[in-house]
């Protein structure tokens, strides 16, 4: 009885481990860079989406690029909003697996913007998916998470969430489930994610789309390419919204991917 016992208390606090430890060091990750040195730029895919009039959070704006850089594909993105901003910059190989991603949160307030800037490296190119943070106060934290590196990154925004539809490759009625690092919330989460991908849609402001959820919620919407236009919580192209353009939040200055942290 004492051995079935402890074996479930075992199993419980395994359950409950916290996904990531702290460590004193990690192997050395630099900056993706191609064999051969080559890296001429061409951009595939971008897109600029707003909160339409229907959303509740009406300031937020997303931009997002995707660049084909040499032997890597890199997405780049930009979200601000009342409650932040965020920068995030994610290098995939050919097969568009995530190798390295960077994220910059920004929150307002009326402290400098260093101390209001959370910076993290997140590295797939481990046995383990490893982070590097540096924090407001220019501590440099290392942590290892207890998963193998995941194929998936669901990062803050839709842009993101190109990468893994145009890898994918769903059909009508298609699904896909697979480990995703969730770097949305300060406390990052390794699972497996479904992506599905439900009937096409007429939208009355985006016309003919694509529609997709993660997480069994949150449709998204994509054009013909599987590039994301939009959302039901409604995110639009920023060309349909008339509003003006709310101002970007004052950061530490330009986004700085291949030097942070």
């Amino acid at each position: 009885m004492r051995v079935v016992l402890l074996s479930v208390v075992v199993l419980a606090i395994a359950c409950v481990a916290p996904p990531r430890e702290r460590v004193e060091s990690l192997p050395d990750s630099p900056y993706p860079t191609c064999p051969d040195g080559d890296e001429p730029e061409r951009e595939i895919a971008s897109g600029e989406l707003r909160a339409g009039p229907v959303m509740r959070e009406s300031t937020v704006v997303e931009s997002f690029s995707i660049v084909e850089r040499g032997c890597h594909v890199v997405f780049t993105g930009v979200l601000d909003w009342n409650m932040g901003a965020t920068d995030v910059e994610v290098v995939y190989d050919r097969d568009l697996r995530p190798i390295r991603a960077w994220k910059r949160g920004t929150a307002p307030g009326p402290l400098t913007p260093r101390e209001r800037t959370d910076i993290r490296s997140y590295d797939f190119r481990g046995e383990r998916l490893a982070m590097r943070r540096r924090g407001p106060t220019d501590e440099i934290e290392l942590w290892r998470f207890r998963l193998a590196p995941p194929a998936v990154v669901i990062g803050p925004g839709r842009g993101l969430i190109t990468m893994w539809l145009r890898r994918a490759h769903l059909e009508v009625g298609g699904r896909v489930r697979e480990p995703a690092a969730d770097i949305r919330e300060p406390i990052e989460i390794v699972r497996d994610v479904t992506l599905t991908r439900h009937e096409d849609r007429d939208d009355a402001a985006l016309g003919h789309v694509r529609v997709y959820t993660i997480y069994g919620r949150e449709p998204i919407f994509a054009d013909e390419n599987d590039v994301v236009v939009g959302d039901l919580a409604g995110m639009q192209p920023s060309r349909l919204v008339r509003t003006p353009m709310p101002p970007p939040v004052p950061r530490e200055g330009p986004a700085r991917p291949r030097e942070t942290p």
